[in-house]
């Protein structure tokens, strides 16, 4: 699986909630970031750790706009902690923002397995016939290549891990889409699937989510959307 291209930012207009100064505070704050334009989105290569090559120029200009954002929203926010996957299109996506927020930046979440299809263009990648029928997307595209189910479930346990570490801290995660959908299918309990729903996610937009105490039960906590697809730091650019 590899991140797709999305749809020109500046055309999308995504409604994004905003959340009120009173209500900071009250739980975990998880930020994902997309990582920006990339040579292997362009290529359209299935790309990992090894053969990514980065973000295009266009994709730097996109991270240090994002950088640039959030640490404008610093002051609200107050981030801790940036991750990112070792990917380098996710590394350079997230070093910018680990500057501007003068933190260290901790490269350790873990992506998504590609087997024999990575470093190979999409159109080059024939399904394993023994496991992947081609109109589906939760097979693997390729020998020891990672299901969706399989990625889905990796990404789960490692959110969990990393927010266990956080308990009431504001973090920031750059990553990829499958992460961020990924993620939205494990905080809400959906079966792991995309064959039936999947979600716009535009180049270094900001998902997030805080892990909130109910208020009849403030023992129990869960998981609240705040914004998704947000991509205001990017009009301003210009290829």
């Amino acid at each position: 699986m590899t991140d797709p291209q999305p749809t020109d930012p500046q055309s999308a207009t995504p409604e994004t909630a905003q959340t009120s100064p009173a209500k900071r505070g009250r739980g975990l704050r998880l930020i994902l970031v997309r990582h920006g334009e990339s040579w292997s989105n362009i290529e359209d290569v299935i790309a990992s750790e090894h053969t990514c090559r980065g973000l295009t120029d266009h994709g730097h200009r996109q991270a240090r706009a994002v950088a640039d954002y959030l640490a404008a929203e610093q002051d609200q926010l107050a981030i801790t902690a940036v991750y990112s996957t070792a990917v380098p299109r996710a590394v350079q996506t997230a070093e910018p923002i680990a500057q501007a927020l003068l933190l260290p930046l901790r490269p350790i979440f873990p992506y998504i397995e590609h087997g024999t299809a990575e470093g190979r263009q999409r159109h080059q990648i024939a399904p394993d016939p023994a496991h992947s029928p081609v109109s589906s997307p939760d097979h693997p595209r390729a020998p020891g290549a990672d299901s969706w189910a399989t990625a889905a479930h990796r990404v789960g346990c490692a959110l969990d891990i990393l927010t266990a570490q956080h308990p009431s801290d504001t973090i920031v995660l750059t990553c990829h889409r499958e992460t961020i959908l990924a993620a939205a299918q494990h905080f809400q309990r959906i079966p792991p699937t995309l064959t039936y729903a999947t979600a716009e996610i535009d180049y270094t937009a900001i998902t997030e989510w805080e892990h909130r105490p109910r208020t009849r039960n403030p023992q129990h906590r869960r998981w609240v959307l705040i914004r998704h697809n947000d991509t205001r730091h990017l009009p301003i650019l210009h290829r």
